[in-house]
């Protein structure tokens, strides 16, 4: 027993001495606050500059080429995380253990206003954090956020009720002033209003103006005054309050667009207007309370319209000081305009602005929300009278990539002709997502008749969304004729004149019989006018399909696909039958509770719970859809497909990263979940498994082609999707996945310039997606090329059906 005890002092012992050895060397990564002059009250959303100085605590030097930055996290004052990914500040040099840096750290206030607690704490990127500074306790700093635009909305509002309260009180003493205010202050004021809309805008949607935008600004807030001058003196205060309550208008639609498709409204979207009152519960949902910070200005305007001073005909000054007046304010406001429209000229003739293909979400902070849309106006204009024939360059440049692109279909392979002369079903249903597929939601499963396809069929699970703002008329474009949509507007509104080569076209000149079905209004994303131009015999809509009960907008997907039975049956073989169900749709208010079967707990009711019943909804009508066909006799010879049209615009909140099994928030995760599954039902069982590599909707008919043994046309951007091809995925505004990467090019988190992530959501040096980048930029351009030049027929080439580009 002694000598157990010996052995045991003797552990103990040098246990002890190493741990104090240990404990007096110094900590790898460790660091000290020297001094910092963080402020006490920050502006909400807006990126402020704090100089702090810190030194090395630690025994490894800090260096950029170690991926050493200062940066924070904001936490709630109950010490709930807010956002743990502050940005990042690099040190301007290396910093060697015991040294001092001073930095101008840049930080990003929380997004809402309120309460918080900035936290600062160096990191290392991909190693780690470096913890509490010396001493041991964190350093945490109380934070009051609060919007600027509110103050200076409500200055602005104040300044306005003063003026008119002056303005009347000097007309009654004397009433020639009553002219000189009317001819005067109405065209400055809506100077000044239109240039504060312009700031809160860009307050609001956390792009801050760039050091010396401002003038710019200013200026082409000057230009949006100029109507006021022209009309005549009793109607400018009216005219002042048209023009904020006008930007008033169409900023806030900016937001709400902005937050859907992360753009402002182009041009090109008002071709879609009509179709405002569909999405009418999309629109609703989008507002934020915030949004009322932009109503100030045109607030005081109906004030300004309502109450201005009063004055008599007889009191105006003499004709000479009136026009002279005109030309004091005229000639101020047309001077200040000059350099909105200069810069309008270079950027025009700059074909880097000019004929920019990505988001114009990034140049709100250069140019400031009215100098953007009055680019984007210009742009449109230009295009518009743009030539059609193509340059030599950038057509080459296009053949160029189509030819890369059918060098590399492959013309056999896996699966190839595995359903030669059989059917085509294909069902594109709305709002699907991959993430659904295999979901379960307190042990239920939400897909159980598609969680089956997936194993008993064939299964692409890494295909990715490659819609923009046509949304739903995008995913169907890209799906059927294998090319991108518009990055701006809608091919459904703008290409309609355009010949195409879609699938139905393809397959028509195979001997198929093509027909497609909607179950709603026929000019809902004008398919009755591209559909025969994509090669459909004959589309149903509402009109022939009848009506009966309605979910959401349209026929319920439940009698609509148990009516298309006996019409998909009684085609004449072989066909090919494209089914578009309409389901519940953004912002899923509200889902029937006749449908609701699953038990979905704390979720009822909310966006995510009735999204949950509406997958749940339509994948048992599905399953009774297959099964009426199988009865039907036309299933033992049909391949049936799959695929969602767009991911489904529900916010990345807590609940729905539970039921994804996700953790924490991540910047590439909205990247990595914008997937959609495509699942085909082929007949017989000798052709199944998941597919993982990444497709998006452009590989879809290329896909089915493949599986039909029919050739894929040289006018097809996508290629099939089979295993182990080398491939990406672009998305229109810029983004791309392939090769184990992701690059993101915009969305919450993401810098100005992109971000690089590896396949499991990691950080890595955007330096590793430059090739990814520029292949991406290519392949956006020549498929926009494609459409703005309606080189459809040309890349189609000799193909034998080439005739149905031509369109009805």
């Amino acid at each position: 027993m002694s000598r157990v005890r010996l052995v045991l002092g003797v552990l103990v012992g040098a246990s002890l001495a190493i741990g104090a050895a240990a404990g007096s060397q110094p900590r790898q990564l460790a660091w000290a606050m020297v001094a910092h002059r963080t402020p006490r009250i920050m502006w909400a959303n807006m990126k402020h500059y704090i100089p702090v100085r810190v030194r090395n605590a630690g025994s490894l030097p800090w260096a950029s080429e170690s991926g050493d930055n200062l940066a924070y996290h904001w936490l709630r004052p109950d010490g709930s995380m807010v956002v743990r990914d502050g940005l990042r500040t690099r040190y301007p040099a290396p910093v060697e253990p015991g040294e001092v840096v001073d930095v101008v750290a840049l930080v990003q206030a929380p997004s809402e206003a309120g309460r918080y607690v900035l936290e600062w704490e160096p990191v290392r990127e991909l190693v780690r954090w470096y913890g509490p500074p010396e001493g041991g306790e964190r350093l945490r700093i109380p934070v009051l956020v609060t919007w600027r635009c509110a103050w200076v909305g409500a200055g602005f509002a104040l300044l306005t009720v003063a003026a008119l309260a002056g303005g009347r009180w000097a007309a009654r003493r004397r009433p020639a002033l009553g002219w000189w205010w009317r001819a005067m202050l109405p065209p400055v004021w809506a100077w000044g209003a239109v240039g504060l809309i312009t700031v809160a805008f860009s307050e609001l949607v956390g792009r801050q103006l760039w050091t010396g935008t401002g003038w710019l600004v200013a200026s082409g807030a000057a230009a949006l005054a100029l109507p006021v001058v022209v009309v005549p003196v009793r109607a400018r205060p009216a005219v002042a309050a048209a023009v904020a309550l006008l930007v008033t208008i169409v900023t806030l639609g900016d937001l709400v667009y902005l937050r859907w498709f992360g753009n402002i409204v182009p041009v090109t979207a008002l071709a879609g207007l009509r179709q405002l009152g569909q999405v009418e519960g999309s629109v609703r949902a989008l507002f934020a309370p915030t949004d009322a910070w932009l109503l100030p200005a045109g607030l005081a305007g109906l004030l300004l319209a309502l109450l201005p001073p009063r004055w008599r005909r007889e009191t105006r000054p003499p004709s000479r000081e009136r026009w002279l007046a005109a030309a004091v304010v005229l000639g101020t406001l047309l001077l200040a305009s000059l350099p909105a429209g200069r810069a309008l000229r270079r950027a025009l003739a700059d074909p880097a602005t000019a004929e920019q293909v990505f988001s114009q979400q990034m140049l709100v902070g250069q140019w400031g929300i009215v100098n953007l849309h009055l680019l984007d106006a210009a742009r449109t204009l230009q295009s518009v009278r743009a030539p059609k024939a193509p340059p030599p360059q950038l057509l080459e440049a296009v053949r160029a990539l189509f030819a890369r692109q059918a060098a590399a279909a492959p013309a056999s392979g896996p699966g190839f002709a595995a359903a030669t002369g059989c059917n085509l079903v294909l069902v594109q249903v709305e709002s699907l997502q991959q993430w659904v597929i295999g979901a379960r939601v307190l042990g239920q499963e939400v897909t159980p008749f598609l969680n089956s396809l997936a194993k008993r069929g064939l299964y692409f699970s890494g295909v990715y969304d490659q819609s923009a703002e046509g949304r739903s008329s995008d995913g169907e474009f890209a799906a059927l004729n294998s090319l991108l949509p518009l990055p701006r507007g809608a091919v459904a509104f703008l290409r309609t004149r355009n010949r195409f080569f879609a699938l139905p076209a393809v397959l028509k000149a195979q001997g198929y019989t093509t027909l497609s079905a909607h179950a709603f209004e026929r000019g809902f994303w004008n398919r009755a006018i591209l559909h025969p131009r994509y090669g459909f015999d004959r589309s149903l809509f509402q009109r022939e399909l009848g009506g009966g009960e309605v979910i959401g907008w349209g026929l319920a997907d439940g009698p609509f696909l148990q009516r298309m039975v006996p019409h998909i049956t009684h085609l004449p073989q072989p066909f090919f039958a494209f089914l578009i169900t309409l389901g519940l749709h953004h912002p899923f208010d509200q889902f029937p509770a006749r449908h609701k079967v699953l038990d979905v707990g704390e979720l009822a009711g909310s966006p995510l719970g009735n999204y949950i019943h509406a997958m749940h909804y339509v994948d048992g009508e599905l399953r009774r859809f297959v099964t009426a066909l199988d009865e039907a006799g036309v299933l033992a010879h049909t391949v049936v497909a799959i695929y969602g049209d767009h991911e489904s615009g529900l916010p990345l909140d807590e609940n729905l990263l539970r039921l994804l099994g996700a953790g924490e928030w991540r910047p590439s995760l909205p990247l990595r979940l914008r997937r959609v599954p495509l699942l085909v039902r082929l007949p017989g069982r000798e052709l199944a498994g998941e597919v993982g590599e990444a497709g998006g909707h452009v590989d879809i008919a290329p896909t089915l082609l493949h599986l039909l043994g029919v050739p894929r046309p040289p006018s097809f951007l996508g290629t099939a999707i089979l295993p182990g091809r080398d491939a990406i995925a672009v998305i229109p505004g810029g983004s791309a996945v392939g090769r184990g990467l992701l690059l993101a090019s915009r969305g919450a988190g993401i810098p100005d310039g992109g971000a690089c992530f590896a396949a499991d959501g990691n950080s890595r040096p955007l330096s590793e997606c430059r090739a990814l980048a520029e292949e991406a930029r290519t392949v956006i351009q020549a498929s926009a090329a494609v459409l703005d030049h309606d080189l459809v027929p040309l890349l189609a080439g000799g193909n034998p059906g080439r005739a149905a580009v031509e369109g009805h």
